[in-house]
């Protein structure tokens, strides 16, 4: 087998398109380039117009715009030791963090220097999540260094938006299901296999933390729900009743699961299996009011054609998720689509409270926890926006 770290092509950037990466951001997009990307070629050195040296990419964008993601800039060498310093840098700044929880993002994509690349934990077992097709010939090197270097029990790969290819096992055997993680005292049942995401929303833990502290005596809706995440965190921090909607019969399986663990009491009428935007309507027409309402849609935005419908999305669920607020109550809303910037997010949730005649007074712009670094390099990869606000 060829070494997957040997270089053995060279691409030319147009005059003057250069910059970005000498700002060591790591997305070199198709119109940047000068000449055609070799077939086959991985990784691939990268020069600017007149030679300048400018780092190794490997192919990226699935054959959209994105043409590389850089892993090296300027003359930083790219090999097996490289690879396992980023990873290992990344290990021990999640010891460093202290999060208080068994399960968190290992590994970042951009945000710690390996773009298109995701590693989560689950105790003992590492997802890696690839986003391009050029890490595959990386992912045995990768096996073998979360498994005999950091000690992981079992490693799988799970190709990122469940494309084509089932999730495999580099190390170790499929667990079964559901896993179950800890995050402070709390219990979460997780699907690793056929979950979303790798299994379980790791960027709203601090959120969860945030929101379990606030809910206190209150009745929660919890849109969106998933596995419960946000609803287990409301009633073991005093909620007296938490709602889930989702429209996954599995994903709210695991939400009864999450309540089992944690000793609450399964009560059939607050799992609601439905379209949000459908029962939403429904709550509204029978006069229900939450003292805390959670809003954590799936990413409406994942293409630049998605934008304007997707920020239609978010305005209409909103307006409905006001109009279930009671007054004084709180209205906890995210958007994950890194498309959509913090700006449009609010113009949203502007439109939706002039819609709605509530008043809506911002008291926090959250995001993801710390286990989700942003390159200063590249601030447009930070995705979660996660507002809390009080609705009058």
């Amino acid at each position: 087998m060829s070494d997957p770290f040997a270089c053995t092509g060279t691409v030319s950037l147009k005059p003057g398109r250069e910059a970005s990466v000498l700002r060591r951001h790591p997305w070199v997009y198709r119109g940047a380039l000068a000449t055609p990307l070799p077939a086959g070629c991985l990784p691939l050195r990268v020069q600017a117009a007149n030679g300048r040296p400018l780092g190794v990419a490997l192919p990226g964008g699935s054959g959209g715009s994105l043409a590389l993601r850089m892993v090296t800039f300027g003359r930083e060498g790219w090999d097996e030791a490289a690879l396992a310093a980023l990873v290992r840098r990344a290990a021990a700044l999640r010891d460093r963090l202290a999060l208080d929880a068994d399960a968190y993002r290992l590994v970042h994509a951009e945000g710690d220097g390996l773009s298109g690349l995701v590693i989560d934990r689950y105790g003992e077992v590492a997802v890696v999540e690839p986003y391009e097709a050029a890490w595959e010939p990386y992912l045995e090197a990768i096996a073998s260094l979360l498994a005999d270097g950091l000690g992981f029990s079992t490693v799988l790969v799970r190709p990122a938006g469940r494309a084509a290819r089932p999730v495999r096992v580099l190390r170790g055997h499929m667990p079964e299901v559901p896993l179950v993680i800890r995050e402070g005292r709390l219990r979460f049942a997780v699907d690793v296999e056929a979950g979303q995401k790798t299994g379980f929303f790791l960027d709203q833990r601090e959120n969860r933390r945030r929101l379990g502290a606030l809910a206190g005596g209150a009745e929660v809706l919890n849109l969106f729900s998933y596995s419960g995440g946000f609803a287990v965190a409301a009633l073991a921090g005093g909620a007296v009743r938490a709602v889930n909607v989702d429209a996954s019969a599995a994903a709210l399986s695991l939400a009864r699961h999450a309540y089992e663990l944690n000793g609450l009491e399964v009560r059939e009428p607050d799992f609601i299996e439905g379209d949000a935007f459908r029962v939403v309507r429904d709550l509204v027409a029978a006069g229900q009011r939450y003292g805390v309402v959670v809003v954590d849609p799936p990413a409406f935005v994942k293409r630049r054609g998605d934008l304007e419908g997707g920020l239609r999305g978010y305005r209409d669920i909103n307006l409905h998720a006001l109009r279930l607020t009671a007054p004084g109550g709180l209205l906890f809303t995210c958007s994950c689509s890194a498309l959509v910037s913090e700006q449009q997010f609010g113009q949203a949730l502007l439109g939706a409270a002039l819609d709605a005649g509530r008043g809506l007074r911002v008291l926090e712009r959250r995001g993801a926890g710390p286990d989700h670094p942003v390159s200063a390099f590249c601030g447009e990869a930070e995705h979660l926006k996660a507002w809390l606000c009080t609705v009058d």
